[in-house]
């Protein structure tokens, strides 16, 4: 997604029919508008919900000519500051209804419940899909990056995984298997002889840097290299 939204398309959100339009009084408490207070309808037609950019428009039309009966224009996708749910239904709202410096405030709602469940649902998807997300992409951007280069005089230790620890156990298992045991308690002279099985033949341990140095080394380079793929 790019940073900025193209402003010369429309994008059609949502397309409803028999929305109402009523006259708001004024609220009668803090806590907000209530539809219960609103009489007949003053008009019946169409909703269509179009972005363009990051603006969003509620277009309400006309069911027959297509005329506009009004237009509520959410820059940003700002649409709590011009879209206010009534306190006594999830059907119903008040909008914000800006012409210059001038702004009305009217009620609007749908008789489905469904209709305005997909209302309220294309607006919020629309912020956090669009705006919000080309909002973190632009400061994500802008995060200056982490220098991870090796600075004058630094250096990294690597420790070979494995190296000569094999090794020290079979050197330690081999010497504790050729010495003698302690003498016995009982004072005998004689210390008894460790004899080898006749099948079993005698292995001398390999030097240093023999074969088994190697194989550490190579699982190493191996895990290594699996790592940085």
């Amino acid at each position: 997604m790019s940073d900025d939204l193209d402003p010369e398309l429309e994008y059609v959100l949502l397309n409803k029919r028999d929305a109402k339009v009523y006259q708001v009084p004024p609220a009668a408490s803090a806590s907000g508008h209530k539809a219960s207070d609103w009489k007949e309808a003053i008009w019946r037609g169409n909703v269509r919900v179009v972005a363009r950019g990051k603006e969003v428009s509620i277009r309400l039309l006309d069911s027959g000519s297509g005329n506009l009966f009004a237009q509520c224009v959410i820059p940003n996708a700002q649409y709590d500051s011009y879209v206010e749910r009534v306190v006594d239904s999830s059907r119903y709202w008040v909008l914000k209804i800006v012409n210059g410096q001038r702004h009305a405030f009217i009620g609007f709602g749908f008789s489905d419940r469904n209709d305005a469940f997909d209302f309220n649902a294309c607006l919020a998807d629309f912020k956090a899909n669009f705006v919000d997300k080309v909002h973190e992409a632009r400061a994500a951007a802008e995060m200056p990056t982490k220098d991870l280069s090796l600075k004058e005089g630094q250096t990294i230790t690597v420790s070979l995984p494995g190296k000569g620890g094999r090794r020290r156990e079979k050197a330690a298992g081999y010497e504790a298997s050729m010495l003698a045991p302690p003498p016995s308690s009982t004072g005998a002279s004689s210390i008894p002889s460790i004899q080898a099985p006749a099948s079993a033949a005698y292995v001398a341990p390999a030097p240093a840097g023999d074969a088994d140095d190697f194989a550490d080394f190579a699982d190493f380079q191996s895990a290594a290299a699996t790592g940085s793929q």
